[in-house]
């Protein structure tokens, strides 16, 4: 049977053959590189000649760049002393003012008792004076508000911020004596 092989293996060479002579199709001689129909769009392909990813001397990452300083922080605004020493002087006024005023209220609350009609406007009268006297102190912690936002995120703020705490604990105290006025809770 040796003659029967022969013509077997001689017919498989001449197809291998026949398949690599189509120069007139894919050029002078067979090819490993995708024909046109066999490329898949979302396969991505490194160009030949090209580094791979991950291949080689591009495995080695170059240092980083090393990091700018960040910006130093913006000094404090140019006003803040002066706005600060405009609520300590308002603070100041309201308790260089008060005693004086809650004398005359606590005087015409106490000639009030004695029931008489014109007395009560008198009362009135000193009890607003004295409520007025605390009416700017609102308007003073937003100011303070205000300069502490102003502050936020600059250099040498700490001794404003400072300043500015001892002055709430001022309103705050302020606070508690308009709370304490004769007729508050009326």
């Amino acid at each position: 049977m040796p003659p029967v092989r022969f013509p077997v293996l001689a017919t498989a060479l001449l197809v291998v053959l026949a398949g690599c002579s189509g120069t007139a199709r894919h050029g002078a001689w067979p090819s490993l590189a995708p024909r046109p129909g066999e490329l898949a769009p979302m396969v991505p392909r490194t160009p030949l000649g090209a580094n791979c990813g991950g291949c080689g001397a591009d495995t080695v990452a170059a240092a980083p760049e090393p990091a700018a300083p960040p910006p130093a922080p913006p000094p404090i605004p140019a006003d803040a002393n002066a706005r600060l020493a405009a609520v300590a002087a308002a603070v100041a006024e309201v308790d260089r003012r008060y005693p004086a005023l809650r004398r005359a209220a606590d005087a015409a609350i106490a000639a009030r008792r004695g029931d008489a009609a014109d007395r009560a406007s008198e009362t009135e009268v000193q009890r607003s004076r004295l409520e007025a006297l605390f009416g700017d102190l609102s308007r003073q912690g937003r100011a303070l508000d205000a300069l502490e936002d102003d502050l936020a995120g600059t250099s040498g703020g700490a001794p404003v911020l400072a300043r500015i705490t001892a002055l709430r604990g001022e309103l705050q105290r302020l606070e508690a004596l308009r709370q304490s006025l004769p007729g508050a809770g009326e």
